[in-house]
């Protein structure tokens, strides 16, 4: 019998699944390779909400974290993860310029993220006539290198199977959860937006957000860091290659590309460069987002040996591995959850 069984293998199921392997527990993960909203991440990670130039929710523990976690990562599965880079708020007007040096002296929980100096704009291409806001402690997750790479590394050991789960065939039982021949002590669903047709949780506020993202291709633009405006223009690993995102939308939940997506990206995206580009590929997905912004965490009020790890949001990088260490801890040594996570702040 296996310890557990988890299913999807998207960033939840995967730092999970490095728990337990730190552990020693046995499992296997069932997932169907989708259009997820971990495939198309950016992977940056940046511990300041940016519109609002307020902190990220527990932003240093998961800054800490985040960084002990994959570099645990590149040493199992040894490739490079972790890209540090600076990121720069452009910021757009006199009244933006005082309140970013005002936060970055005074506020104290933006003080290690915030550089006080409002530096002064050097690339031509770039429009940033008030200057630009550093933060610090940022950089991205080579997330799609992740996962195909720890992907690869669960088929050669048989701990994946290439499939979507199929509920008829999932049977509770009171020490156990069966599906197929498998039988495990305890079941996960790191299910992503695809909670909605779990029969399981389906009674918790997921709401889906669309996002789309698009690849780019500029000669001129020359750029070493991320950019944030509108949008945000991260430079890749492949030279005068930019990942150019992301829409928001509520109304449309699906993973289809759309011109009304790419035409948003466009004209965002032109307000603060000024050089020719390309696209090369435009990409869309949907984030698992819950209505009060926190991850949904936790034991199914009847089937005690089924739990949940969903919920991250546009802020996986950042929520996963921590996220994923506190339900390990719950489910293993009974540590309570933190209030803000456990779906029982649903039930009553």
């Amino acid at each position: 019998m296996l310890d557990y069984l988890i299913i999807g293998q998207g960033l939840a199921g995967t730092c999970l699944a490095h728990q337990l392997i730190k552990d020693n527990k046995s499992f296997k993960i069932i997932d169907k390779i989708t259009n997820s909203a971990s495939v198309i991440s950016s992977g940056i990670y940046n511990p300041v909400v940016l519109k609002r130039f307020t902190p990220v929710w527990n932003a240093q523990i998961e800054i800490d974290k985040l960084i002990n976690e994959f570099t645990q990562f590149e040493n199992l599965l040894q490739i490079p993860l972790i890209k540090r880079c600076d990121l720069f708020r452009v910021l757009a007007n006199e009244d933006e310029v005082k309140t970013w040096s005002k936060k970055s002296l005074r506020n104290e929980n933006l003080i290690p993220f915030l550089d006080s100096e409002i530096i002064s704009n050097s690339n031509p291409q770039v429009k940033a006539s008030f200057g630009l806001g550093r933060v610090k402690q940022t950089g991205r997750i080579r997330v799609n290198d992740l996962l195909s790479q720890f992907r690869n590394f669960l088929i050669a050991k048989n701990q994946l199977i290439d499939e979507t789960l199929d509920f008829s065939l999932l049977e509770p039982k009171e020490n156990c959860i069966s599906y197929k021949q498998i039988e495990a002590k305890k079941i996960v669903f790191c299910d992503g937006y695809s909670l909605k047709k779990n029969p399981y949780f389906s009674y918790l506020p997921m709401e889906g957000l669309k996002g789309e993202t698009m690849l780019i291709h500029a000669e001129k633009l020359d750029l070493t860091s991320i950019v944030k405006s509108k949008v945000f223009i991260m430079p890749t690993d492949h030279e005068n290659y930019y990942y150019i995102g992301a829409t928001y939308h509520y109304r449309t939940i699906n993973d289809l590309v759309t011109t009304e997506g790419r035409d948003e990206l466009i004209n965002n995206l032109n307000k603060f460069i000024e050089t020719e580009y390309k696209i090369v590929r435009q990409f869309a997905g949907i984030r698992p987002t819950v209505i009060d912004r926190r991850p949904l965490i936790g034991n199914h009020p009847k089937y005690r040996n089924m739990f949940l790890f969903n919920g991250l949001g546009s802020r996986g990088v950042m929520l996963a591995p921590k996220m994923a260490e506190e339900l390990y801890n719950y489910m293993e040594y009974k540590v309570e959850l933190q209030k803000e996570i456990d779906i029982n702040r649903f039930n009553s």
